[in-house]
């Protein structure tokens, strides 16, 4: 099996030095961060070499696109499996967003599949997302231009007698998959010990020689490649670091800490608007866009995703600054979820489409019945929820709709914008984090019909309606989908979710804690004993050092690459505060940092403090609370 792999040249983000800041501007300069192969890249080069080895007549094709010197990391992928090495680099690509990207690569693809396969069958990999932009939305829109099936969050791969067969991360549970036909895509998520170079790859990779392409080479056209063929535009960069910090209240009394968090939420301080918020008022200007908010409400057959429920609160909000109606979109075969569930949550149209071919989650089928929906009813804006299907499938609608979308937003509001000649009245501004969260970027869709987002799960509040709703309910007959072109062959269903929740109080452990022992014994009884204080449940969060030293599991992980949170209370016991846990917890009503450092960041952020040892610290502070830390 011939394999193509994307491997991409990314800045290093894991330490980043103050000298790397624009303040003034709120943006990070490239150029001073060292340059390192995405680590998920490596990983689809550690699944792809267990294909190769059970093909060794296989032939390898590592592609990149980037500036000249993204050389240096095809050399560092052929020291790990050998191949060939083609590097896409021209000036007319800068400036790319992701849909003009995928349109460069898809080009490069067809010509290597011609050139160097023969036209033969040939599998994609690539890691799911890169750390720089954490949009994981190329794989998917490279897919959909080529025509292809994705296989999305793939863990494991074998090949026999009967062909390809791939472990992923499915919407409703672990499953293993079958490609029915090639080439197919496959991007890979962190779940192996990625291959290491070796002495005799590593020097025959000094002396290979690199293809380089252009855009003429691929034969690119210039109205789809970077500034003029990209569909959003960023407008605003700024640092999380220049946000207004909070005014820490610092204890060292176990007795008197417990008092002030008792008196605070017994008269809890009215909250009223925001400093510098505004309420976006269109008066007599006429919007850019026209039509309803859409949501896509994700459901598993029987139940919706949180997720619905908190797009459909927002995009209430946006439908009502606008003055126009929200539509909920479902899908699936013979559901037992109730559309009037989506009615009372906000929405004032719901889609639904039933049919055979949508009765398992595959990206084809969906996206084509989509499509289908948002073409003959025109919405202006259209929301996802940033959920591993979300993460899928969205970009294969904007794509085909050729659509701007922009990934894993934590706000999202209306707005003007106007630039030269350039104005757009009653847009949707679309903000997220980039680089790992390190800064923060408000985008806005261009020369597209509907404007596009996925959102962060856990980032808005389900709305309550004031009064019982009226709503109207459409089913919608999508006529002859796409046959799948995977088969499952089993599938291992989730367990009912374990980890950490936001419905009261959450007590999280970092990298201050040296063992797996002390993280169990000192959170509990502490969760405990406030949960008995303020009369709340309470759940165990962590920070991402320590579920990669395995203290506990993903599922209790808060922060940019696990949950995000909005607890009553958020207690950060050893955590420094990087901003990728703060991009996770930063809507906390209350914050209690503990933290050693008295220059940690994390007290910027936090309303309470203590600071100590946590092993001195935790102990007097839960023997001060309602049972004393008793079992």
């Amino acid at each position: 099996m011939n394999a193509i792999i994307f491997v991409k040249q990314v800045p290093d983000i894991s330490n980043i030095p103050e000298d790397a800041w624009d303040r003034e501007k709120g943006t990070l300069k490239r150029a001073v961060l060292d340059s390192i192969l995405n680590p998920l890249d490596l990983q689809a080069i550690t699944m792809a070499s267990r294909v190769i080895r059970e093909s060794p007549d296989s032939k390898v094709v590592y592609l990149s696109m980037g500036p000249p010197q993204a050389r240096e990391i095809l050399e560092e992928a052929l020291s790990r499996l050998s191949g060939e090495a083609v590097l896409l680099t021209d000036r007319r690509f800068a400036g790319a967003d992701t849909i003009a990207t995928s349109y460069a690569l898809s080009r490069a693809v067809r010509k290597i599949a011609a050139e160097f396969f023969g036209g033969g069958e040939y599998v994609i990999f690539c890691g799911m997302q890169s750390v720089d932009g954490d949009t994981a939305q190329v794989p998917p829109q490279v897919a959909e231009i080529l025509g292809m099936e994705q296989i999305a969050y793939a863990e494991s791969i074998r090949v026999d007698k009967r062909g390809l067969e791939v472990v992923r991360i499915g919407p409703r549970g672990k499953e293993t998959v079958r490609p029915k036909a090639f080439p197919v895509l496959i991007t890979v998520t962190a779940c192996m010990d990625s291959l290491y170079p070796a002495f005799e790859l590593t020097r025959a990779a000094r002396r290979k020689e690199c293809l380089v392409w252009d855009a003429d080479a691929v034969g690119a056209e210039a109205d789809n490649i970077g500034l003029k063929g990209s569909k959003t535009q960023v407008f605003r960069i700024f640092s999380p670091a220049g946000e207004k910090k909070k005014q820490c209240i610092f204890f060292d009394d176990p007795a008197a800490l417990a008092a002030a968090l008792k008196r605070h939420f017994d008269n809890p301080p009215s909250e009223g608007v925001k400093d510098g918020e505004e309420v976006y008022r269109l008066g007599g200007a006429t919007p850019s866009y026209k039509g309803e908010i859409w949501v896509y409400a994700e459901s598993d057959g029987e139940n919706f995703a949180p997720v619905a429920y908190e797009l459909l609160g927002k995009a209430r909000q946006l439908a009502d600054v606008l003055g126009e109606k929200v539509g909920a979109v479902v899908l699936g075969h013979a559901l037992k979820t109730d559309p009037e569930e989506l009615i009372r949550a906000g929405a004032d149209h719901v889609y639904v489409a039933e049919a055979p071919g949508l009765a398992d989650y595959f990206a084809i089928p969906y996206k084509q019945a989509l499509v289908q929906m948002a073409k003959e009813r025109e919405p202006q804006i259209f929301l996802f929820g940033a959920t591993p299907l979300g993460r899928e499938l969205a970009p294969r609608v904007a794509s085909a709709l050729g659509a701007g979308l922009t990934a894993d937003c934590t706000h999202l509001d209306i707005g003007d914008y106007e630039r030269g000649s350039t104005r757009l009245v009653a847009i949707l501004k679309q903000t997220r984090p980039a680089l790992g969260g390190n800064i923060m970027a408000t985008i806005m869709t261009k020369d597209s019909s509907v404007q596009m987002a996925t959102v962060r799960p856990g980032i808005f509040e389900r709305w309550t309606a004031p009064e019982p709703r009226q709503g109207k309910t459409f089913r919608i007959n999508v006529g002859d989908l796409a046959p799948e072109k995977l088969e499952i062959v089993s599938r291992e269903k989730h367990e009912k979710a374990k980890g950490v929740t936001d419905d009261g109080i959450i007590v999280s452990g970092g990298r201050g804690f040296r063992t797996r022992e002390d993280f169990k014994k000192y959170l509990e009884p502490l969760g405990k004993g406030l949960g008995q204080l303020l009369s709340a449940p309470y759940s165990i969060g962590a920070s991402r050092k320590v579920v990669e030293d395995g203290f506990t599991t993903h599922d209790f992980q808060v922060g940019q690459t696990g949950r995000t949170v909005k607890p009553i209370l958020y207690v950060a016991v050893g955590i420094s505060g990087a901003v990728q846990h703060i991009s996770g917890m930063q809507n906390s009503r209350v914050v209690l940092a503990v933290n050693k450092d008295p220059h940690a960041r994390i007290f910027d952020y936090a309303d309470f403090g203590w600071i100590g040892d946590l092993n001195e610290a935790l102990p007097r502070m839960t023997a001060a609370l309602p049972g004393g830390g008793a079992p």
